[in-house]
């Protein structure tokens, strides 16, 4: 099989609804804006890995993604206002040092953009202004460059999609520079892949090596922000990257009949990390949320295959959230719509947003409280729900910041 059955679900039947949504998003903020502590920041939910109590800081899964997320929302006018988070963010950051240099991530270093310094800089780059923190990001970006994890959450094609974005919002070239000398690293770096005939880049996480070919932690995330950000490269070099794009996602597409999934890696495996997943951070959802921009007709076949098999399988039963759930499924229809103009996207869209909203009130019913994170969590529904109101497909902390 090319998806795993027992971890999706039919759609509830529940109806798409403006009004309901809206309520559902300031009713998510609105909880998070009481929930909140200065000292002790959100609880914990239950589901994270972690020791009772444990606090996490990140833009992944803690309190920073909690703060930018709820500044986002009252930024476009979702929501009214929230706590002033500026005096914590510092805080957040050297909190944040020190849990990745004492725990399982301390060789991934403590720069990148959804669990390290870059995204905090992020956050209070929002809050206070980009200005105020500008060399302390451009230093974050420099020591990002070529990180040997060489994947999203903690490598250079996060920061370097955090340049990219930078460019383009303030005009400084040094950003543009930056993002340049990334993706020409990233470049250098690609290997041959073992048991297909395309290039791909190898993931050193936790100790183990893999290629992996997901969103998060591999080949569609490092491709990402080349795509993304093509327009800054030269023509050659543009010509480059969609030459192997498109041939590593042909070359290791799974199908069966009409169906089309990626698999978790291929060649070299992570220890248990074999199964035939359908999120965001690895299998066919992430593919489209990543690969949507690439001009021309190269890979409609892929993209519009792997639309359909999501629509297929249904919405994962793990929870509503981006990362790995429900919401970051549909963000792939909303990819979709955007690019074909079709409304059927929009409407498969809005489906799987009132049936997450369904998973979120029946999670929070089940666990006392809602879940206050950004990629893992209900701050990303939230994001999400904004989004399938507005028709917009940008994704947060990739396509956005």
């Amino acid at each position: 099989m090319i998806y795993e059955a027992a971890r999706h679900e039919a759609l509830n039947g529940s109806s798409w609804n403006e009004a309901t949504s809206r309520e559902y998003i300031q009713r998510i903020a609105a909880d998070a804006n009481a929930t909140f502590s200065r000292r002790d920041l959100w609880p914990t939910h239950p589901l994270e890995e972690a020791r009772p109590g444990t606090r996490f800081h990140n833009l992944y899964v803690g309190a920073g993604g909690v703060a930018w997320a709820l500044n986002h929302l009252r930024r476009i006018g979702a929501i009214v206002d929230h706590p002033d988070f500026q005096e914590v963010i510092p805080e957040l950051r050297d909190a944040n040092r020190a849990q990745i240099e004492g725990g399982r991530w301390r060789s991934h270093g403590a720069d990148g953009l959804l669990i390290g310094d870059a995204g905090l800089l992020l956050v209070a780059g929002r809050l206070a202004g980009l200005n105020t923190v500008a060399d302390q990001l451009g230093a974050a970006v420099d020591n990002s460059k070529d990180n040997p994890v060489r994947e999203f959450m903690f490598g250079s094609p996060g920061t370097a999609t955090l340049s990219r974005a930078l460019f383009e919002e303030t005009g400084d070239d040094i950003w543009a520079s930056r993002f340049r000398r990334d993706i020409r690293l990233l470049w250098d770096r690609l290997e041959t892949c073992e048991g297909a005939d395309c290039l791909i880049w190898e993931q050193n996480l936790q100790g183990h090596k893999a290629t992996h070919l997901g969103a998060v932690h591999g080949f569609a995330g490092n491709a990402f922000p080349a795509l993304r950000g093509r327009h800054l490269l030269p023509e050659n070099e543009q010509k480059q990257w969609l030459d192997c794009i498109s041939r590593t996602l042909r070359a290791t597409a799974v199908r069966e009949g009409e169906l089309i999934n990626w698999p978790q890696s291929v060649g070299k495996h992570r220890p248990g990390r074999t199964a035939m997943l359908m999120q965001h951070c690895h299998g066919a959802p992430g593919i489209v949320n990543t690969m949507a921009t690439f001009p021309g007709p190269a890979i409609d076949d892929l993209l519009t295959a792997a639309g359909e098999t999501i629509w297929q399988v249904g919405p994962l039963k793990k929870g509503s959230c981006i990362c790995h759930g429900t919401a970051g499924n549909g963000f792939a229809f909303l990819k979709l719509f955007k690019r074909t103009g079709s409304e059927m996207w929009l409407d498969r869209a809005r489906q799987f947003a009132a049936h997450a909203i369904g998973q979120c009130e029946a999670a929070k019913q089940q666990y006392g409280q809602y879940r206050y994170t950004l990629w893992t969590g209900d701050l990303g529904l939230a994001i999400f729900l904004s989004k399938c109101i507005e028709g917009d497909d940008l994704f947060p902390t990739e396509d956005f910041f």
